[in-house]
This record gives C-alpha cells, structure tokens and sequence, in this order.
C-alpha cells in the first residue's frame, strides 16, 4: 500500500546489484535477494564475527535466491561460515531459506518464539484442520464456495517457498541485548506486522535494523488472519510507536523493503496520518452495510489474482476490527452466514 513521499533522507540512492554487497557500517553489508512476487526485493543484513557471518533474514527458497546466496558466500563473505541466522520474523521472504542456511553451517537460529511457531505452522502442508478453518473464514467473508477453495489453494504455494523450519530456536525477548557483529544490539520485540516482529538497534554505530516494521515507501501489510480472525492487529501497530521514542532522529534505519534513510519519526507520523485516513475511509465506507470482501473491493479497487485479493481482504479487516473493537463499527449476521459490518448510529 503505497503512502505519500516523505521528506527522509536516503544516504545511498541505488540498492547493491545482485550477488553484490554495500557496506553501510564496518562489518556490516547490506545485500538484496529478489523475490517472485509483486514486491519483487527483500534486503537482508550480513554482520562479520570473528569466526565467521551473522546473516539476518534470507529470503524464500528460489532457485534465484539460491544462486545469489552462493555468489555472496564465495564472494563477499570470503567462504567463511554462517554462525548465526536470525530472523526477524516468520514471513516466508525473511525465514524461507533459514533451515537451508542453518542445516548447511550448523549455524544458531535465533529469533522470537511467536514467529518461530509462526513460520512452523504456516510452512507446513499438513497441519490439521488449516484448509478448512481457512475456506470458512473466507466464504463467511463474502466468498463464494469456488473463489474460497482457489485462494486457499494458491496460498498453499507459499509453503513450498521454505526450507524447513528448524525444530528449535534460540530465543529472544523484548528488551534483550545481543551481541552481533561485535557489538552489542537491543532487541524491540512489536506487534502489528507480525506477532512478534524484532527489530535491532545500536546505540554506538547509531543503527536500527528495522525489518519490516518502519519501511521508507510502503505501510508493511497490517491484517487479520483465520486463525485470529477477532485479533486488532492495527492496534497493536499503532501502540507499537513510542517503543521508537528514544531513538535519536539522526539514526541510520536499515529496513527490509526499500533503501536505507534517516527520519524514522517523521515516518511514523506519516504511517499513523496513513492509517489514520484509511479508517475515516473503511468508516465512511460502511455507512452501508457491506462483507469484508465487498469492502475490501472498495478500499482495494485495483487488487486482482488470489494471492492479492487476499493480502487486500486481511488489511481490510484489521481496519474494520479496529473501528469494531471501539465500538464505531458493529458485526452482525447476515445472509448464508455472511458476516455484515455497519457503522454503529
């Protein structure tokens, strides 16, 4: 969802060619992997250690993605070993390739647990009930039976976008510190994008590896999924904010979409402005009752294929569940099951 363009100030104005690196601090290299879909780049962050490489975030399991990773470990990383994998957080872009880097090097996998259980659970065929919990939510949504059954099905092409998830995790909490690279990061554990995203800042070098949370370009997607289908994600991204308080203007914010910049509060007041006008919108929209996907179309009116349809729906029903939650919005039963939302009189 692209936001109005900011006044941030971008230190380097093209990303690192493929299979290439920039150094954005002493031992510290910024690479870019690219990704089949339409947000078609995730950059991940390469830290030296003595022994060897932390690699934070590695992109899905693509042949491309494979061959770009093979071309920085011979070059860039020198054929020294990954000793660390951490993961921001459980999205197939970011933890994909995390069971393929961790088996090849016997390497740490750290992250928190949320995502971890996350990333197992959604990167898997065969958890039971998960198809079907899935296909109720959409028709009970707007969904017809067959438009249900073929988004359910092209969802399920993400899985094959991973690795293995490793079947253990180093943990990290809100609030850790963790030493990387030679110097020692504090972990900031948030909710919103993610259950529990974690982003990572050094007071020293003056760098806040962000993830997800904060992009320069883009609000990263905000939705309600099938398994908490009452969850408010919005809030909890809105609340997540003054955890970012004390981080001084001037610090170096290294996102996982887009190029790095400086002006990380001038960014949070534009995606809380953002956000704010797509509720007054989802308000106004439903002045006349509608389903989530009726919505959905409103807000989204370009969004075509499956798999985006179904991002739209998410983001849809995190701006509903918020307005639902404060009592501006009001749910109720429809035809056929269908869940209608209206704006409370």
């Amino acid at each position: 969802m692209t936001v109005q363009k900011s006044p941030l100030d971008f230190p380097w104005k093209a990303p690192p060619a493929s299979g290439e690196v920039t150094e954005v601090a002493p031992g510290l290299l910024w690479a870019r992997l690219p990704l089949p879909f339409r947000l078609d780049h995730v950059n991940v962050w390469l830290l030296e250690e003595d022994d060897g490489w932390t690699v934070i975030d590695t992109g899905c399991a693509t042949p491309e993605i494979l061959a770009v990773w093979e071309r920085l470990l011979a070059g860039p990383m020198r054929g020294k070993p990954v000793r660390r994998v951490v993961a921001t957080h459980g999205h197939v872009d970011h933890i994909g390739l995390t069971g393929w880097l961790v088996q090849r090097f016997d390497a740490d996998f750290i992250g928190t647990f949320a995502e971890w259980v996350w990333a197992r659970l959604s990167h898997t065929h065969d958890v039971p009930g998960s198809s079907a919990t899935h296909h109720s939510y959409l028709v009970r949504h707007g969904f017809d039976d067959e438009d249900a059954g073929r988004l359910v099905q092209s969802r399920r092409r993400f899985i094959d976008l991973s690795s293995q998830i490793p079947g253990w995790i180093t943990e990290i909490r809100n609030g850790d510190a963790i030493r990387l690279g030679g110097l020692e990061w504090r972990v900031i554990v948030t909710r919103g994008h993610a259950f529990e995203h974690a982003s990572f800042y050094n007071e020293e070098s003056g760098i806040l590896i962000v993830g997800d949370h904060i992009l320069p370009r883009i609000s990263p997607v905000i939705a309600v999924y099938e398994m908490m289908p009452k969850a408010d994600p919005l809030g909890d991204y809105l609340d997540s904010f003054p955890q970012f308080d004390g981080i001084p203007a001037d610090t170096l914010i290294l996102p996982s979409h887009g190029l790095p910049y400086r002006g990380v509060h001038q960014r949070i007041a534009e995606l809380r402005d953002h956000h704010r006008l797509r509720l007054d919108a989802t308000a106004s929209f439903l002045s006349n009752p509608s389903t989530a996907l009726e919505l959905s179309r409103e807000m989204f009116p370009h969004i075509e294929g499956p798999d985006n349809i179904g991002f739209a729906l998410g983001e849809t029903l995190a701006h509903v569940n918020y307005l639902v939650a404060r009592n501006i919005v009001e749910e109720r039963l429809g035809d056929q099951g269908r869940t209608i939302f209206a704006l409370r009189r």
